[in-house]
C-alpha cells in the first residue's frame, strides 16, 4: 500500500511539474490582460479628475477675483469720498467668503483688519502680489 502511495504522489509531482509552464503561461497572460484594462480605467480616471481640477481651479479663482473686485471696489469709493466708511458690500463679502475652505485665511484677515480701521490702501498695493500668488493658473 505505502508503495502504491509513493508512485501515486511521485506522478502528482510529475503531474504538477508538467502542468506549472501551463500555469505560468496563463498567469502571464492574465498580468497583460490586467494592465491593458488598468491602463484603459487610468486614463479614464485622469480625465475625471482633470476635469473636476479645472472646475476646482475655476472656482478658486473665482473667489480671488471677486477678492480684487472687492478691494478695487472699495479703494475706488475711498478715493472718491472726504470721509470713508467701509461699505456694508465689503463686510457683507467678508462674512461669506468665509465659508469657502478654499479661500485663503490670509486675505480673510486682511479684510478683517480693514474692517476694523486699517486702509484699504495696504491690501490695494498688494493685489498684483496676491494674484500671483494664489490664482492657479
Amino acid at each position: 500500500m505505502s508503495e502504491q502511495l509513493k508512485s501515486k504522489l511521485k506522478e502528482l509531482e510529475t503531474k504538477k511539474k508538467e502542468l506549472q509552464p501551463k500555469l505560468d503561461e496563463i498567469n502571464l497572460k492574465r498580468e497583460e490582460e490586467i494592465q491593458e484594462v488598468n491602463k484603459k480605467y487610468d486614463h479614464m480616471i485622469y480625465d475625471i479628475n482633470y476635469t473636476a481640477q479645472q472646475l476646482e481651479d475655476e472656482f478658486y479663482n473665482d473667489l480671488i477675483k471677486g477678492f480684487v473686485e472687492i478691494v478695487t471696489r472699495e479703494f475706488d469709493i475711498k478715493r472718491s469720498t472726504d470721509i470713508y466708511e467701509v461699505s456694508n458690500e465689503f463686510k457683507i463679502f467678508r462674512e461669506e467668503i468665509g465659508q469657502f475652505d478654499k479661500f485663503p485665511e490670509e486675505l480673510i484677515n486682511k479684510m478683517h483688519r480693514v474692517i476694523n480701521g486699517d486702509p484699504i490702501d495696504n491690501i490695494m498695493y498688494e493685489l498684483d502680489d496676491i494674484q500671483k500668488k494664489y490664482m492657479n493658473l
